[in-house]
């Protein structure tokens, strides 16, 4: 039986970092130039399960709220809408299952059955992902935050961080937590 939070509380994980892991930078973020606006441009996640469009909505949205709530902390303010930005911004969170040594053993002991319904044009929707893994098996995530050039659509700096949780209230905090590290090592907005 599925729990109706699992494909949420799944994903969620896929997509949570650390806290404590490092944060890699790419560019100076003292040579930026002053800004104070920005504008979330594109929203990139990728899962190794394909999850309900309303749980990739919600994790969207919640992992968007997040960075958005760290830039804003910091004093830089959202614009919307044709409204133009002093920077843009990319969001992006990667997920993928991990698998101790010894379930990598163990699996590939087996040949794994083929499901030939897709030659026959037979194909179920996806199930829901259960919340529940097998011991040794777990997941991790990247975040990726972006600054972009509006005008020329370069990166002018960019953030990423790794980590795992283990229940989604948790990955939900780190996700936090991280977009915030982000973003402490930008400067205070200017104005």
């Amino acid at each position: 039986m599925t729990k109706p939070f699992a494909p949420f509380a799944l994903s969620l994980l896929l997509l949570s970092a650390c806290a404590t892991d490092p944060i890699e930078m790419a560019g100076d973020p003292s040579a930026l130039p002053a800004f104070r606006t920005f504008k979330v441009q594109e929203e990139r996640l990728l899962f190794p399960e394909q999850i309900p469009d309303d749980q990739r909505e919600r994790i969207a949205r919640e992992l968007r709220q997040a960075a958005v709530g760290a830039l804003q902390g910091r004093g830089y303010q959202e614009v919307a809408g044709a409204e133009p930005a002093d920077v843009l911004i990319v969001l992006g969170a990667a997920g993928r299952t991990t698998m101790s040594a010894a379930v990598e053993e163990d699996l590939s002991k087996h040949i794994n059955p083929v499901n030939t319904d897709v030659f026959e044009g037979g194909i179920d929707t996806p199930t829901a992902v259960a919340e529940d893994r097998p011991p040794g098996v777990g997941r991790e995530g990247d975040l990726i935050l972006y600054i972009l050039d509006p005008a020329t659509q370069r990166s002018l700096w960019r953030a990423s961080s790794s980590g795992a949780a283990s229940t989604p209230g948790e990955a939900l905090r780190k996700a936090q937590s991280v977009y915030r590290s982000m973003v402490r090592k930008l400067p205070v907005a200017s104005g």
